[in-house]
């Protein structure tokens, strides 16, 4: 399929889920893959054809937006994991800093 069609394919698609297609749209749907001018070509032709013509369009049905790689999730919780750990040892700092501060106004 090539690009035009996959633009086509996916304002179809928008447009059967009830939502009127735009070229924000369109770029969800696709993700990135597909350049602006083409995007903007695709969303025209569209706009311009007629009904017959849209209802024989592929429809898209798995959008690449929901499929989210499962690395994410992992990385997500090394993040947090790393981020206890950081709070952790800024709180243990602070206490010895602290501690260090009133000691050091005991011996003066």
């Amino acid at each position: 399929m090539s690009p035009l069609e996959q633009v086509l394919a996916a304002a179809k698609s928008i447009a059967t889920s009830g939502k009127t297609p735009s070229l924000a749209l369109i770029k969800t749907k696709l993700g990135n893959s597909v350049p602006m001018p083409i995007l903007i070509q695709g969303l025209q032709q569209y706009k311009s054809m007629s009904q017959d013509l849209i209802d024989q369009l592929p429809e898209i049905h798995v959008t690449q937006e929901k499929a989210k790689p499962k690395g994410e999730y992992s990385e997500i919780a090394e993040l947090k994991k790393e981020l206890m750990q950081l709070k952790a040892a800024y709180k243990e700092m602070n206490e010895r800093l602290t501690f260090l501060e009133e000691n050091h106004k005991v011996e003066k």
